[in-house]
């Protein structure tokens, strides 16, 4: 996908509301991400993005030169879990159209969803101030029988976090997600390799079943 920097973001309206085509071209390790709360424990975090085939827009090209024709793009992230709460499972039950079996939930591999069609489903938000207009994914669901599945236009991107040593980005990730990843404890830790990782506290513990958290099941 075209890269932009986080300062010199174009002022779009958001997607259009409602359901349409999507498909699948980025999933991307954000790392464990701070809550709003710091009561809460911080949750691993994976961003995937879908491009609108039907809403296309002009971008400029990489060296600037040129304006290039492209589906608009649209990303949320999960928590990143596949126990029987997560927003993650539920969200992938309802877009594959039936539920994962014990097999697949000992070992899912999330690039599969790279390619991957669907209907998606896109709600407006106001922000607090009523002043802006943010689009939110609501739900993904298959294909209705007979539609074609496309192929994607923009570039596809897997990305996960090295298990140890310097993080990098390839150049393609956008900055705005760079600068999520820089927010996480992954980052943070690799950028001060000697010092001990920060576990959550005795209060986190004892509010696991508050906001925002997901039951806690590796991939």
């Amino acid at each position: 996908m075209p890269t932009i920097k986080a300062n010199d973001r174009p002022t779009f309206p958001p997607p259009e509301a409602g359901v349409q085509h999507a498909v699948c071209i980025g999933v991307c390790d954000l790392g464990t991400q701070p809550q709003s709360n710091p009561k809460f424990q911080a949750h691993r975090k994976v961003l995937l993005t879908w491009e609108l085939p039907n809403q296309k827009i002009m971008v400029k090209s990489k060296d600037g030169m040129a304006e290039i024709e492209l589906p608009r793009v649209i990303s949320a992230d999960y928590t990143m879990s596949l126990g029987t709460k997560a927003n993650l499972r539920k969200m992938l039950d309802v877009w594959r159209g039936r539920q994962f079996t014990p097999e697949e939930l000992a070992s899912f591999d999330l690039s599969k969803l790279i390619g991957a069609n669907g209907l998606i489903s896109i709600v407006h938000v106001k922000s607090k101030d009523g002043l802006k207009t943010y689009a939110n994914v609501s739900s993904m669901s298959p294909l209705m029988r007979g539609m074609p599945k496309l192929t994607p236009e923009n570039k596809t991107l897997v990305y996960d976090l090295p298990s140890s040593g310097p993080i990098t980005f390839p150049e393609l990730m956008p900055e705005w997600v760079q600068n999520r990843i820089k927010n996480s404890e992954e980052y943070i830790q690799s950028l001060n390799p000697h010092q001990p990782k920060k576990g959550p506290t005795e209060e986190q513990m004892a509010n696991r079943d508050g906001p925002d958290l997901d039951e806690d099941v590796p991939f």
